[in-house]
């Protein structure tokens, strides 16, 4: 969870210059075109260079669901998993945004299941919805229905996580990859400063989704120039109890704890508390929301810092997508979100977005 505030004077920019600014019906084109003369020449001085990316500050709002593609659409929504607090955030803001635009949703909880998002999406297709966004559980079984979604001419969007299937509108993310290098240049840097480039590494890892596997890799990568000795990598499938019996049976010592998303660092913090192991930290990735920030906040002894998704941008961006993508605009087929590192020491920032 992810934000991409610093384009917003540009987006300001764009909205001005869309716009006539009448003055007793009549335009007033010199300022328009003075205003945007000085809006140009600043961002020249800063250096800004504008690419293919989408900004959250672009989202669609309320005041502009009229305008836009979206107003009266049925949208359905295949959540991965809504037992993870952060996917529960997520299907929260893919509601509210959705009465606020305009827009017919219907969210499912796919379990971590595709036997359970392929019937999800039959049904969308049956009731012959006008787009279907999915966060797949696994990267190829649900090739087949999307198969089928296309053939009935819905279009599909891609967010969170992917399959191994082309035919879609666009894919809203964060960089997997880049959210495990944030976690294990962190931690590089604390390990070549606190333990001479030493430490006894657990990792709990997911056989699914994709995503979860390409964090871990990124962890791996930043640390592989260090002495790391790996001495736990196991599956904890995304609860709570298994990974903290993970960590429970490790008889080595463990200097660090990197978990794929937060349910496996809450599993790892409680399992070390049980232990009565005040040394050992925990970081995951994709961490959002009270559980996470109160407990940064209150500077626990075990659970240290997580990559922060913020599910309101991702869900924004992805409105922003299908918006764009009935309104006929150019979509990229690839929008990466903003990450940010949290710990103790900013996590105030967050705690004041909630």
């Amino acid at each position: 969870m992810y934000r991409n505030y610093g384009m917003l004077c540009l987006w300001q920019a764009k909205c001005f210059a869309n716009r006539n600014v009448l003055s007793g019906g009549t335009i007033v084109k010199k300022s328009v075109v003075t205003l945007l003369l000085c809006g140009a020449m600043v961002l020249a001085m800063a250096g800004i260079m504008v690419t293919g990316l989408v900004s959250s500050a672009n989202i669609v709002s309320a005041d502009d669901k009229e305008a836009s593609g979206l107003e009266g659409k049925r949208i359905g929504v295949c959540l991965v998993y809504k037992g993870d607090e952060w996917c529960a955030a997520v299907a929260d803001e893919f509601e509210k945004q959705a009465k606020d635009l305009g827009v017919d949703v219907n969210i499912q909880d796919g379990n971590l299941d595709a036997e359970t998002q392929t019937k999800q999406i039959e049904n969308y297709i049956a009731q012959e919805y006008d787009l279907i966004a999915v966060d797949p559980a696994n990267a190829d079984g649900l090739v087949p229905v999307l198969q089928k979604a296309t053939d009935a001419g819905i279009p599909i969007v891609f967010f969170d996580n992917n399959a191994d299937y082309e035919d879609i509108v666009s894919y809203v993310t964060w960089d997997s990859y880049e959210t495990g290098q944030i976690i294990g240049k962190y931690l590089h840097d604390k390990i070549k400063d606190e333990k001479d480039g030493k430490a006894n590494v657990a990792v709990l890892t997911m056989s699914s989704p994709v995503s979860i596997q390409k964090r871990i890799e990124g962890v791996k990568d930043a640390l592989e120039d260090l002495d790391i000795n790996y001495v736990s990598e196991q599956d904890y499938e995304g609860n709570r109890e298994k990974a903290s019996n993970i960590i429970t049976n490790i008889k080595e010592d463990i200097d660090y704890v990197v978990a794929g998303q937060d349910n496996g660092g809450f599993g790892a913090m409680s399992a070390l508390q049980a232990l009565g192991n005040d040394t050992t930290e925990v970081y995951s990735m994709g961490g959002y929301g009270a559980e996470a920030f109160d407990t940064l906040a209150a500077d626990d002894t075990n659970y240290k810092g997580t990559v922060v998704v913020s599910p309101s941008e991702l869900v924004s961006s992805t409105y922003q997508v299908i918006s764009d993508y009935f309104d006929g605009k150019d979509v990229e087929p690839l929008v990466n979100i903003k990450l940010n590192l949290c710990t103790k020491d900013n996590v105030s920032e967050y705690q004041s977005e909630e």
